[in-house]
């Protein structure tokens, strides 16, 4: 019978090494830490790469040896080769999956040394090559010894359990076992509906290869509504006794994408409301445990979403778990975030990866969709690329017929790209309002896309704005970083993304703030602030409740601007987020007039009286209150200094007498993504003209998607405005080639 041993209590100890490869620190050296798995040892900054060594002794006797034995991670960030007693078990390359090593000719009565290297470097051959998030290093997930009889579920099937699970929404499932010793063992399936037995079946091990069964009157895995899940136990036996078992957990359900209706989930649509989610924490990296993986899926459920996007990689499987159990809608994807022409080690990887993914998670109901790349045309597009995804969706399609591929695409992907026709459906990551163009640009980059591509799914993969909890402004603006911009922009943004039935969902940026040390904006280093609550789960944003008010069924009403509590002026706007028809606001017991100006969303207009002001808001059957302070002068501190401010482009038109349109679609200007002006001769001989320090600098090559403006933003010594009101001109007299449909 399986046996399952932890090894996170093991007495590990952890070295960095000073270069891969080199050998192992003396067994006395001072270089060795005790350290407890899960571990992440570059946590503290994440921007350290390289190969540090994990290593533990564990005891096995007589008896113990007659068994077969594997070694199981669920996952080690980046490369990682195993040995035991010096004796090379396997490797494996890719930071996300679980996998598992044969042990049993390395293995010796006594004590035996297990040595593990963990590498995070950034490969050539291994996804993800690059990422706006943070690279950790180390054992991050546990790690476990299975002891197993002869006869049992294959362990080295990609990391999978052994064991396949297709389910129909009729209740109709296929089982697909991969079974090692086999010969004269026989296979047990049973299928139950908590305690009860819903279907049962028993075959030989070898000739009941695929086995179909059949549950009556199954009961749909029906999202919120309805989670309900089934489990499958499945046992090898010999002479009446059991081998190996396993179980897992399915769902019957069906799924359907439709270019004009979206989502449908049993039939029936359903708008996918959505967050995306990053397995980071503030202080922890990504050793997370299952209380805290708890805590997310509390938050999320608070938040009334139903669906959630685990990107960009695969996540724990407790959380695919919770998510089965609470009936999310999941996004599951690969780290394809890049893909040079010429690179076939990296797309390997992605297909090992996109195959470990898909067979080790296949089973779980709330998987409805295959991610199979990210952003990968930030730095061009090419024939080889469109080849490349092409197979990586039908070996998705060959591993799992039965659900949905897609992808997400960055602004510079045009309506015509192939990129947008290769998956079932299409994501969008789109931040107008932020890095480009206006909040209210997403109705017409809608408008444009439904009609270039009628039959093409869309939705939206991200959209969101960094907000730091210290700023504030009664005026908010693009690029302030204030907590009043990033609501605004949600009030904005989200009911341009519902107006039309046609997209089929949509998914913030980001639940959580999460670590990137490759940032250094709005007064943080080293975080994407995105989050509708913060890094360490502590604080709610005011753009996480107007989600509430939209999503949950919850009754409640939250006054927004807790934290801008100095106020000046004669009078100030407070605005309440809530899912109650009607709000009332009281200050210092006095009533406030307002009004309704948005679904969910109270606006009034509250005199500030000298000293302080206690608010309170009350709805059906809940309240909530704040205290703000009137002061003389507009408090200093909640106002962002940016040290290297961008130039605004846009307030070019208040200076233009003609009216002439600054930033025409089928001419150039410095608006466009540099990419395509160095791809257009005209507009790259003019560059090496006016701005050979950028023309001829290899990052503009490689941030094919950056805006001209946004690259000149970022130069030591930026030209004057004049200049580049000429720089626009001149790149306005050059038309942009009209390219078909490929």
């Amino acid at each position: 019978m399986r046996t399952i041993y932890s090894l996170n209590a093991l007495n590990w100890r952890f070295a960095r090494l000073e270069s891969p490869g080199i050998p192992l620190p003396a067994p006395e050296s001072k270089v060795w830490q005790d350290v407890t798995l899960p571990h992440v040892w570059n946590k503290d900054d994440p921007s350290q790469t390289g190969e540090c060594v994990y290593q533990a002794t564990f005891g096995m006797d007589a008896r113990q040896l007659e068994k077969r034995h594997f070694i199981e991670f669920e996952a080690v960030a980046g490369v990682c080769k195993v040995e035991m007693n010096g004796q090379l078990l396997g490797e494996h390359r890719g930071g996300y999956s679980t996998f598992r090593f044969a042990m049993d000719e390395a293995l010796v009565e006594g004590a035996n040394t297990l040595t593990v290297h963990a590498d995070n470097t950034r490969y050539s051959d291994v996804n993800p090559l690059t990422g706006d998030f943070d690279n950790y290093g180390g054992i991050y997930r546990d790690v476990k010894l299975i002891e197993v009889d002869g006869t049992h579920f294959d362990l080295l099937y990609y990391g999978t359990q052994g064991v396949e699970i297709d389910a129909e929404a009729d209740g109709t499932v296929k089982i697909t076992p991969h079974i090692t010793g086999g010969e004269g063992a026989m296979a047990r399936y049973t299928i139950l509906d908590g305690n009860c037995i819903a279907a049962a079946c028993e075959v030989s091990a070898i000739t009941g290869r695929d086995v179909t069964m059949q549950v009556e009157y199954p009961r749909l895995w029906n999202g919120k509504a309805d989670p309900h899940c089934y489990t499958l136990r499945a046992e090898l036996l010999r002479e009446g006794a059991v081998c190996d078992a396993v179980e897992l957990g399915f769902g019957f359900r069906s799924i359907e994408m439709n270019a004009a209706q979206g989502f449908s989930l049993n039939g029936k649509h359903l708008r996918l409301n959505g967050v995306a989610k990053h397995q980071d924490r503030e202080r922890m990296g990504c050793a997370f445990t299952r209380a805290q993986l708890d805590e997310d899926m509390a938050i999320l459920k608070e938040l009334g979403a139903n669906a959630v996007r685990l990107s960009h990689y695969q996540h724990p499987q407790y959380f695919y778990d919770l998510c089965d159990k609470e009936g999310f809608v999941v996004w599951a994807e690969i780290p394809m975030l890049a893909m040079p022409d010429a690179n076939d080690g990296v797309f390997e990887n992605a297909k090992s990866q996109l195959t470990e993914l898909i067979l080790q998670n296949r089973h779980h109901p709330s998987i409805c969709f295959w991610g199979i790349q990210n952003e990968i045309a930030m730095m061009g597009e090419s024939l080889e690329m469109y080849d490349k995804v092409a197979k990586l969706n039908g070996l998705a399609k060959q591993l799992d017929p039965s659900r949905l591929t897609t992808a997400a695409n960055l602004y510079c992907v045009k309506n015509n790209s192939q990129l947008n026709f290769i998956p079932d459906c299409i994501g969008y990551n789109l931040y107008y309002g932020w890095y480009y163009g206006e909040m209210g640009d997403y109705a017409g980059f809608i408008r444009k896309f439904r009609n270039d591509n009628p039959g093409v799914p869309l939705g939206f993969s991200e959209y969101g704005v960094d907000c730091n909890l210290a700023y504030h402004s009664e005026t908010p603006r693009r690029k302030d970083y204030s907590e009043e911009y990033q609501a605004l922009y949600h009030e904005t943004v989200y009911p341009q993304l519902t107006a039309e039935p046609a997209v089929w969902g949509s998914f913030v940026w980001n639940l959580f703030d999460f670590g990137s040390s490759i940032r250094d904006e709005g007064g943080v280093k080293g975080r994407n602030s995105k989050g509708l609550v913060t890094w360490d789960r502590q604080t709610k944003k005011d753009a996480f409740y107007y989600y509430k008010a939209q999503w949950s069924e919850e009754l409640f009403v939250h006054i927004a601007g807790r934290r801008f509590v100095k106020r000046s002026g004669e009078s100030t706007t407070v605005k309440v987020y809530s899912n109650c028809s009607e709000v009332t606001l009281t200050t210092n017991g006095r009533e406030i007039p307002g009004r309704q100006t948005a679904a969910g969303v109270f606006s009034f207009t509250v005199p500030l009286d000298a000293g302080a002001l206690e608010l309170r808001a009350e709805g059906t059957g809940c309240a909530d209150s704040i205290t703000l302070e009137h002061v003389a002068q507009p408090e200093q501190s909640y106002i962002y200094v940016d040290p290297n401010p961008e130039i605004d482009v846009k307030n070019w038109f208040t200076m233009q007498d003609s009216g002439e349109d600054l930033f025409p679609e089928d001419r150039f200007s410095i608006m466009d993504p540099i990419g395509e002006i160095l791809d257009n001769a005209e507009a790259l001989a003019l560059l090496e003209t006016e701005l050979p320090a950028i023309a001829h600098d290899e990052r503009s090559r490689k941030y094919r998607s950056m805006g001209l403006i946004r690259i000149i933003n970022r130069m030591p010594h930026k030209p004057d405005e004049d200049f580049l009101k000429d720089l626009n001109r001149k790149l306005n007299t050059i038309p942009k080639k009209t390219e078909g449909r490929k």
